[in-house]
């Protein structure tokens, strides 16, 4: 076998507008797209989550807010990042997600911009 080494080679990171308009193709309607997010506020350990929304055409919006355990700003980057986990990776019980995949592409099926707002609380003892 040839060593891979002798040969030129380069990074092909993915094109950010285009990866976001090919995740708009994956099928979801809006109510499996929220679906999916409240899978996020569960796996959180939300003991409430509240949807929001105002239908205005194309200034439509909708929010979903919860009171989960929140998210470090690490854990947002991965969050924010297509393909975070690997899913053969072990998960705990309650993670419900496989492929890090599901909050951007469940959002960006519905709209052309997602905000994310986290906090995390910091227990003291």
């Amino acid at each position: 076998m040839n060593n891979l080494n002798n040969y030129i080679s380069e990074e092909t990171p993915p094109k950010a507008s285009a990866m976001i308009n090919t995740f708009r193709a994956f099928g979801y309607n809006l109510q499996t797209a929220i679906a999916d997010i409240i899978d996020n506020s569960i796996s959180a350990e939300a003991g409430n989550i509240w949807v929001n929304y105002e239908w205005k055409g194309a200034e439509s919006w909708v929010s979903i807010i919860d009171d989960g355990v929140g998210m470090d700003s690490n854990t947002l980057v991965s969050a924010m990042t297509p393909g975070c986990k690997d899913p053969n990776d072990e998960r705990e019980i309650t993670d419900l997600g496989r492929f890090g995949l599901g909050l951007k592409t469940s959002s960006f099926s519905q709209c052309k911009t997602l905000t994310v707002a986290t906090k995390r609380q910091i227990l003291k003892f």
